[in-house]
């Protein structure tokens, strides 16, 4: 772990994006990027190109998430719909064992039913799992039968065609989900890329632009910089925060533009996580 301090007694703060919300740190970056291209190639910063790259990574990753997702809830949508036409089916199957075998319902077993014995019921599968298995036996025990001896009612063609596409469906919901997932985690990896390089770049414009004194013209890059209240010296000592002189009010601010924007200007919106490079009360 590597820590800094920077102009602890100014008073400014210098907020950074959660590093939990990817989406604040892409804001971040997206207004770094933006700003740093509409400046001379000359007074870009070395982070500005591997900021770019990452940028297009997660656009490609974001679009995969989207697509995933998509097709995940298209496919939960067609599984709910299927699978009460797959209750629908395996009643009226029963109904036509049960016609078949009124007083013997032990012979439903061989087309994927249970039975009890004392009531003479043939009993319901229960879960979904259980309804695939049940239709799973009764299209095998079906096929394997002479054309002329199957059941005709329900179509058999219709049974072997509510089954596979609930699989179908089933197979296509959990593609999407793993896309999903796998995108968000690949996501999240590129946000914590971008959220060193956002403090990164911090360091190299306090540095070598500001003489490591906070400014608003930090806002140009799409840092948000607010007023802050300057802890007495007795709070900061109980709070654990090492005091450095605060650099004069002169500083070098030859790249940036002559008139910085105000807080209220431009924000990049509210962030409540503190640079790791500057103490958690500055």
């Amino acid at each position: 772990m590597i820590t800094a301090k920077f102009d602890t007694t100014s008073k400014l703060h210098l907020k950074f994006p959660e590093k939990n919300k990817p989406e604040q740190i892409v804001d971040a970056i997206r207004a770094f990027v933006d700003y740093e291209l509409s400046r001379p190639a000359e007074l870009q910063l070395p982070h500005t190109p591997i900021m770019v790259n990452l940028l297009q990574q997660w656009a490609a990753t974001d679009d995969q998430r989207t697509q995933g997702e998509w097709q995940r809830a298209n496919a939960a949508e067609a599984i709910e719909r299927l699978d009460q036409e797959i209750v629908e089916l395996v009643r009226h199957i029963r109904k036509t064992l049960d016609a078949a075998f009124p007083t013997r319902p032990s012979q439903a077993k061989g087309w994927g039913f249970k039975s009890k014995q004392t009531t003479k019921n043939i009993l319901l599968p229960q879960s979904r799992t259980e309804h695939l298995m049940t239709l799973d036996k009764y299209i095998a025990q079906e096929q394997s039968r002479p054309a002329a001896e199957r059941f005709t009612s329900p179509d058999l063609a219709e049974v072997i065609r509510v089954r596979d596409t609930m699989r179908e469906q089933l197979y296509i919901r959990r593609i999407g989900r793993n896309q999903r997932e796998k995108s968000v985690a690949a996501g999240n990896r590129i946000a914590a890329a971008m959220y060193n390089y956002l403090q990164a770049a911090a360091v190299h414009l306090l540095t070598f632009n500001f003489d490591f004194t906070i400014t608003p013209k930090l806002e140009y890059w799409g840092y948000n910089v607010v007023s802050r209240r300057v802890a007495s010296t007795k709070e900061a000592v109980e709070a654990g925060a090492a005091e450095i002189t605060s650099a004069p009010e002169t500083t070098a601010e030859a790249d940036a533009p002559d008139d910085a924007p105000t807080n209220s200007a431009y924000t990049n919106g509210s962030i409540s996580e503190l640079l790791d490079l500057i103490a958690p009360d500055v």
